[in-house]
């Protein structure tokens, strides 16, 4: 009988989480980030996967919000650090031409304001002997509160991005925190490739990036003209179902083989 996975205890669920920390029931998987010029695979972004025992892979909305709420996404966060960092040190022994593949990881306000996090971080970084420049973390609403970790990280040589913006984050994030790019909310993926009147939305958040001397990339891309009309307006990083489903290990390997992605039959994020 399947095991209904609605409904379910708060208290239960994170006497889960606490013993998967234990367990180390937490994987990661890699979505590339692709270079709308060339379509070189320029990054990968480390995304976060609890496999369950019982009720197999679960979605990260699923668990994370209480995560955040109990403070347990800090022993998650540095788990999924310390494995993507060993991976991406593999892959720079084992591809001579991606000396440059950056690393994006997640960060959570609840992270940033834990003591000692940009130290935990160089730890992290000094025994995967991966350089703070090969790493971006990506930061989302209410990053702005935690002003002075943000700028640690930034000292260290690790890179900052804002998450969604144009909708999760605002161009008050951008003047204020020491960021060097911005990652579009997908829904900008979609307006770019819609009727003139909603072209002018995505086109205004890459300006304001790019007046600021931002990086900008596309979030959410599924379609050829999406990635066509992003990449006409001046975005110059992508990243979608288009390209490439999150994969393990060996799938980024794959595509790293090659350099690039190949255009496949466009898949929706829900299959």
């Amino acid at each position: 009988m399947p095991i209904d996975r609605t409904h379910r205890d708060p208290l239960d669920l994170q006497q889960e989480l606490e013993r998967a920390v234990e367990r180390n029931e937490f994987g990661v998987e890699y979505q590339p980030i692709i270079d709308l010029q060339s379509g070189a695979i320029a990054a990968v972004e480390a995304l976060v996967r609890w496999r369950h025992p019982l009720l197999g892979t679960l979605p990260p909305g699923d668990y994370l919000p209480l995560a955040e709420a109990t403070g347990l996404i800090v022993p998650i966060g540095e788990r999924v650090l310390t494995t993507a960092a060993r991976q991406l040190r593999t892959w720079h022994l084992g591809f001579s031409r991606m000396q440059g593949l950056s690393l994006h990881v997640n960060v959570s306000p609840v992270q940033l304001s834990a003591p000692g996090f940009a130290q935990r971080v160089e730890r992290v970084l000094d025994e995967s002997e991966v350089s703070p420049l090969a790493l971006t973390f990506e930061l989302g609403a209410g990053a702005v509160q935690h002003l002075d970790p943000a700028v640690e990280l930034r000292d260290l040589g690790v890179d900052l991005v804002l998450e969604d913006f144009g909708t999760g984050t605002t161009l008050d994030d951008v003047r204020r925190l020491p960021v060097s790019g911005v990652k579009l909310h997908p829904t900008f993926a979609m307006l770019a490739a819609g009727a003139p009147e909603e072209v002018i939305f995505p086109e205004a958040l890459l300006s304001i990036a790019h007046v600021r001397g931002l990086t900008a990339t596309g979030k959410g891309i599924e379609t050829r003209d999406q990635a066509r009309r992003l990449s006409s307006l001046g975005c110059d990083l992508g990243q979608g179902y288009l390209y490439s489903k999150p994969l393990g290990p060996e799938g980024i390997g794959t595509l790293l083989a090659r350099g690039r992605v190949s255009f496949g039959t466009p898949v929706r994020a829900g299959r």
